[in-house]
């Protein structure tokens, strides 16, 4: 225990308020003691010359002994300069001229007495003048007691001399420092390059120690250390950021290690000069990118102006269930790939609308005069949905104006999975946990990895810590670590469900050019068929399936005979003496379809699925043809058909086969 004084305790050491580590307190004894050093070597030096002179002044070696004084201080003094190499220029003249005159001091003391005058006078000044200099040194390296900056020992032991450290700002388990670099020696690259060697020196982890450099000025910087990882743990979460707020208020899914919120913002804001945005999430299997998009669809299902769309080719109800009724959902790899389809039409539908309406970009102003809401369409597993690059590409580089954003998530934006002409146009960029460094390099950018940011630390045994990159961020944020909440699906569920009065619908405009009801029902697992959700009044959404055959009724009559080619699939290998197996269950179909049969079940099955809210058909969408006894050809010219007959329209191709789309007045 220290003594009291004053009220508080009087300890052997206090808190330097510079690095947040302990040193000797700043009482007078200890004020002047490190200053005391430079004095006593004068001291030293001056009595190791008078021994000099007694013990050689009248010796008949002196002769022998001046130049091999001479000859040591030559030396010395070449040693001082070589080892002052990895110190700045000024560093390296001081010491090196010290030790020149230590030198010179020797020999002449060699042959005349200290104590004689003149020489006595000259070390008397000269002496204190060198001992001075090197206090002056000192106080200016340790920052003095008023703490002005100076230069460290720190970055000298780093090979970094000259780099200057201002007054420190101390916050909870973080220490800010401003840097100040020798122009034309030391770019703040050779500094950041250097920042796990700093974190050794200081003995924290890796990547504790993070070096931004000042935009503005390329001799200036700022370095960051966190001596505790805080993301340890998550934080538990507080609700919605923003309930009942607009989308254009930023999303929260987590913190900061310094407990700052993480912000994402999605559209843009002309007033602050911010852009609307896409972002491409990215994280190996287990980093916590779905629990992060579930936060973050919450924070958009609780405000006024925004709906969600969210799209999951693989996974099924395993990440959508929690949504239930709040946002619409389209389940599996083709109904994914023709929504998408449908989201460029959706674009075209909401510009021309925007502009009719006298706006050149989407403002929440479009909402409360419009109804038109924010839309963002959410991608999970993104690489099964980017095979049709040109669409994705045409989406993303005209779907902002339109107020829409996408966000694709994928583990690895590697070239193979992503083209360069998407990942051009996603500005935003969430990047949790990866397996090595260069995984986040296809994403992140250089200066944010220069920064000092390592998702790779992490890979997935810290579920949730992440990186944020994006417009309307604080560019100095971008490689400060966060983690997101820790919440339940339960809770968010609740949360989504109370807000359920505020959210909109999707807004006529976009729910007819999107095929979709206003507002969602629950969500459900959808493999085939066109990509629906289901309406409020149902549990679960079924697809009418045409590819069985049971599915349809045939008739007994028959009117033509669809002819087989000479060699039925001429690559398999069949016995003909094979005997079929036994299947007492199966059910043989009863006969063929007349042709009026077939034409009528053909434009049944294209009423079904316009009914389930289909817009476009192919022919890939109707009954398999050769069901019906028909070939696919002939289902083709049967479209035309009702192409030419008015009762369909055609809309161009989708890369192999012909769309058609209802006439406005059959679809209504």
């Amino acid at each position: 225990m220290g003594k009291r004084n004053g009220g508080h305790a009087v300890t052997e050491h206090d808190h330097n308020k510079e690095f947040g580590y302990y040193v000797p307190r700043t009482y007078w004894k200890s004020r002047v003691a490190p200053y005391a050093g430079e004095w006593a070597a004068a001291g030293v030096i001056w009595a190791a010359g008078a021994g000099t002179h007694l013990l050689c002044a009248d010796s008949e070696m002196l002769p022998w002994v001046t130049p091999g004084l001479t000859l040591l201080g030559t030396g010395l003094s070449a040693l001082a300069w070589k080892a002052g190499a990895a110190r700045g220029m000024l560093t390296r003249l001081h010491a090196t001229a010290t030790t020149a005159l230590g030198g010179l001091w020797m020999t002449t003391c060699s042959i005349v007495a200290p104590w004689s005058s003149p020489l006595s006078g000259i070390y008397l000044y000269g002496g204190a003048a060198v001992a001075l200099s090197w206090n002056i040194r000192r106080m200016l390296n340790s920052g003095g007691d008023n703490g002005e900056s100076g230069t460290g020992s720190l970055f000298d032991k780093i090979k970094l001399a000259g780099v200057r450290t201002g007054p420190a700002v101390v916050t909870p388990n973080k220490v800010t420092v401003p840097l100040a670099l020798p122009a034309g020696e030391v770019s703040i690259e050779d500094v950041q390059a250097k920042a796990d060697k700093v974190a050794q020196v200081l003995g924290l982890h890796k990547g504790s120690v993070r070096i931004v450099g000042d935009p503005d000025n390329l001799s200036k910087g700022v370095m960051a250390i966190v001596p505790q990882d805080v993301l340890r743990h998550p934080q538990p979460w507080p609700g919605p950021s923003s309930p009942g707020g607009s989308i254009t208020d930023a999303l929260v899914p987590g913190l900061y290690e310094d407990n700052e919120p993480q912000r994402i913002y999605l559209p843009g804001d002309k007033k602050i000069q911010r852009n609307a945005t896409h972002y491409v999430v990215v994280g190996m299997n287990g980093s916590g990118k779905s629990h992060g998009a579930k936060l973050t669809w919450t924070e958009i299902l609780t405000r006024r102006d925004a709906a969600l769309v969210v799209l999951d080719p693989s996974k099924g109800e395993q990440t959508v269930g929690f949504l239930g009724k709040g946002a619409h959902v389209v389940i599996g790899q083709k109904p994914c790939k023709d929504f998408m389809s449908r989201v460029v039409g959706t674009v075209t539908e909401r510009a021309n609308q925007l502009g009719k309406w006298g706006y050149d970009q989407w403002t929440p102003e479009v909402f409360t005069k419009h109804g038109m809401p924010y839309l963002v369409v959410w991608v999970e597993e993104a690489p099964r949905v980017l095979e049709d690059a040109s669409t994705v590409t045409r989406i993303a580089q005209e779907a902002r104006s339109a107020g829409i954003s996408v966000v694709l998530s994928l583990q690895k934006a590697s070239f193979r999975q992503m083209n360069t002409d998407i990942r051009s146009q996603l500005g935003g960029v969430w990047c949790f946990g990866v397996n090595e460094i260069d995984d986040a390099a296809f994403v992140m950018s250089e200066d944010t990895i220069a920064a000092g940011a390592r998702p790779d630390r992490w890979k997935n045994r810290r579920p949730g810590c992440n990186y944020l990159e994006g417009p309307g961020m604080d560019e100095t944020r971008f490689a400060v670590p966060g983690r997101t909440f820790d919440v339940t699906d339960a809770q968010m569920s609740d949360e989504i469900t109370a807000h359920e009065h505020i959210r909109p619908g999707l807004g006529e405009v976009t729910a007819t050019a999107l095929g979709l009801p206003e507002r969602p029902g629950p969500a459900t697992t959808t493999t085939k068929g066109a990509a629906v959700t289901t309406s409020t009044d149902q549990s679960v959404t079924t697809v009418a399936d045409h590819s069985d055959l049971d599915s349809i009724p045939l008739s007994d009559q028959d009117d033509e005979l669809a002819p087989l080619p000479e060699v039925h699939e001429p690559d398999l290998d069949v016995d003909p003496d094979m005997e079929l197996p036994e299947d007492p269950d199966m059910e043989l179909p009863g006969g063929r379809p007349t042709r009026k049969q077939a034409l009528e079940m053909v434009w049944s099955a294209i009423t079904e699925l316009t009914a389930q809210g289909a817009t476009t058909i192919t022919v890939r969408d109707l009954p398999d043809p050769a069901q019906l006894g028909r070939s696919r050809s002939w289902l083709s010219g049967v479209l035309g058909g009702f192409a030419r007959d008015g009762r369909l329209v055609e809309d161009g191709t989708d890369g192999s086969a012909t769309r058609y789309t209802l006439p406005v007045r059959n679809a209504a």
